[in-house]
């Protein structure tokens, strides 16, 4: 579907310099809450179109370990303005307004930069773990996964609706859902739940209502990861992975949704950093390709949104490639705006790159142009050029966040996504009173959060609230685990059984053989998981739920089927073992 351009596009256009216009092209990484100089230096110095906010960091990390292929491509010697941290330590948590109020700031010094060109932010919000801005009176919801096995479509629009005014109200206005990959491999380590289904059908009905919901909030929504990584073993954050489906399997189920969503207004399109041979037979990255970004995406598939690439630094792009020259490459092959994450040198390095790379004759400015025209029509479409840039009304932000609509949808989503996988000895319901030993792997999020919507020991008060006398020990890796687990052996003694609950997140390693090591204990045990593949469940395991998220409505709403206040009625479509 076309977007046509608006006036004020148009008019905003003809009052950009070159170095206005390369810098829609890009959106850097802003971590933490406060406005620090090189943040307002990217405003003003680079005219950076946005950032990607990542609030819970005090800097982003690279994603590469030295050694790795590309590390050196991805270090740079600090600049005058830059944070120098020396630990990992988190940015200090603050409350919605004031993290509104920072950006406010950020917005007022773009509105007051050369043409005045009003920035947006963007962050990621897929539910489970996958929640990378999350304040104080915001709340959770389940993967993609877990809203698909409701068999409700309107609740996939609901939940996406309560994403986007829950972002909106703090002044986010561009998400990077839905994630349009139909996770086709079981042992997927990035993808996984964060997909409806391996089914295109699931994944168009449920993708086509959140993009409503995400219109109805007036957010720009993002398909990801086009033409489609579901079908991969490897995780684009730390290599490349070469997708070797066939041309026609990639048209049948990867590139279905896609087609779909592009013919109902899709405003942005996310790039995988993948090999795909059966569309571009030179086997150059889906990010560079111009058979894949122009001749498919754009010409084919008429495709007339945001084009843009996923975090810039990934593994396997800067085994290849110099950054600044990646970032030409990929203008060349038609993406309209690169995500660099990195909060160093990069970023004067890759906007120079492209100055440069216009000002030499390599890349028209005609280009150029069409990337920016792209961009700020996106911006006009989520409200940004009415002429208050976005600017949040500070008083209002957590009276939106408190509204009660929001909190009945996130625990709708919750009670109606959790699955019980199987439960081979007909465990469920547990009996009223049954001492129970609840054994919990801490995640990260929720040692981050530590609020009442996420927290260590949420199962448990659960479970001690519906009246079970329920014991508790924790652990992170199996050599913690390992340390208490004499006093595990003397406790299931003593108990009528055991609940585990076991987390897999991408870029962790899966505690698999922890939980086996508790399903084998003479006692019956239950598995309670955030994901039902086998990298984290065993076939060992007579009964399982799944819950898609580790947050604290998800253990209610896990204890409310293991005391049989709730019969669960979401199913997967799908058998989590198969490849597809």
């Amino acid at each position: 579907m076309s977007h046509n351009t608006p006036t004020s596009v148009t008019k905003l256009l003809d009052q950009m310099s070159l170095e206005e216009k390369v810098g829609q092209m890009l959106v850097f990484g802003f971590s933490g809450t406060y406005p620090y100089p090189d943040i307002m230096d990217a405003v003003r110095r680079y005219h950076v179109a946005g950032f990607r906010v990542s609030p819970s960091g005090r800097k982003f990390t690279r994603y590469l370990k030295p050694g790795s292929p590309g590390y050196q491509r991805v270090i740079r010697d600090p600049e005058p303005l830059e944070r120098l941290f020396g630990s990992t330590q988190f940015a200090p948590r603050v409350g919605a307004r004031n993290y509104a109020k920072t950006l406010n700031i950020l917005r007022e010094a773009a509105l007051e930069n050369g043409a005045g060109v009003p920035l947006y932010f963007a962050t990621d919000y897929e539910g489970n773990p996958s929640m990378d801005c999350f304040m104080r009176g915001m709340l959770p919801i389940p993967h993609p996964m877990g809203l698909a096995a409701s068999g409700d479509v309107d609740l996939s629009r609901r939940v996406a609706a309560l994403v986007g005014r829950q972002l909106k109200a703090i002044g986010i206005n561009w998400v990077h859902s839905p994630v349009l990959d139909a996770n086709t491999h079981p042992m997927n380590p990035e993808i996984g739940t964060r997909a409806y289904s391996p089914n295109p059908d699931t994944i168009i009905e449920h993708a086509l209502e959140s993009l409503r919901g995400f219109d109805e909030a007036g957010v720009i929504a993002t398909g990801k990861h086009f033409p489609g990584r579901g079908h991969s073993v490897e995780d684009v954050h730390f290599g490349i992975a070469t997708i070797g489906e066939s041309a026609e399997r990639m048209q049948q189920i990867h590139l279905a949704p896609y087609k779909a969503l592009i013919d109902q207004g899709l405003p942005a399109i996310m790039l995988a950093h993948s090999i795909f041979p059966a569309i571009d037979p030179t086997e150059e990255i889906a990010t560079l390709s111009k058979p894949i970004v122009t001749d498919l995406l754009r010409e084919e598939l008429g495709f007339d949104g945001v084009i843009m690439t996923d975090s810039f630094t990934m593994g396997g792009l800067v085994a290849k490639y110099e950054v600044d020259e990646a970032a030409i490459r990929s203008i060349e092959a038609g993406v309209d705006l690169i995500l660099l994450k990195d909060e160093n040198a990069l970023r004067g390095d890759v906007f120079r790159g492209l100055v440069d790379a216009v000002r030499s004759g390599r890349l028209p400015e005609s280009r150029v142009e069409e990337a920016a025209r792209h961009v700020l029509t996106a911006k006009a479409r989520a409200g940004l050029l009415d002429g208050k840039g976005g600017l949040v009304d500070l008083d209002t932000v957590e009276p939106r966040l408190a509204e009660p609509e929001n909190r009945a949808t996130a625990r709708e989503s919750f009670r109606r996504s959790t699955v019980v996988l199987r439960d081979r000895s007909d465990q469920l319901p547990l009996p009223k009173g049954a001492r129970l030993l609840v054994i919990e792997q801490v995640t990260w999020i929720t040692s981050l959060l530590n609020t009442e919507e996420g927290h260590t020991g949420a199962l448990q008060e659960a479970l001690l609230e519906r009246g079970y006398d329920a014991r508790m020990i924790d652990f992170r890796t199996s050599e913690e685990l390992d340390a208490i687990w004499p006093e595990v052996e003397r406790i299931a003694g003593e108990v009528d059984a055991i609940v585990h609950f076991g987390y897999y997140n991408r870029g962790e390693p899966a505690q698999k053989t922890a939980h086996a090591r508790i399903t084998a204990l003479p006692v019956p045990t239950i598995f309670v998981s955030n994901d039902p593949y086998d990298y984290l469940v065993s076939d060992q395991m007579d009964t399982v739920v799944v819950t898609f998220s580790p947050m604290a409505m998800a253990m209610e709403s896990a204890a409310d089927i293991l005391c049989g206040r709730e019969n669960a009625s979401a199913r997967l479509d799908f058998e989590p073992s198969k490849t597809y």
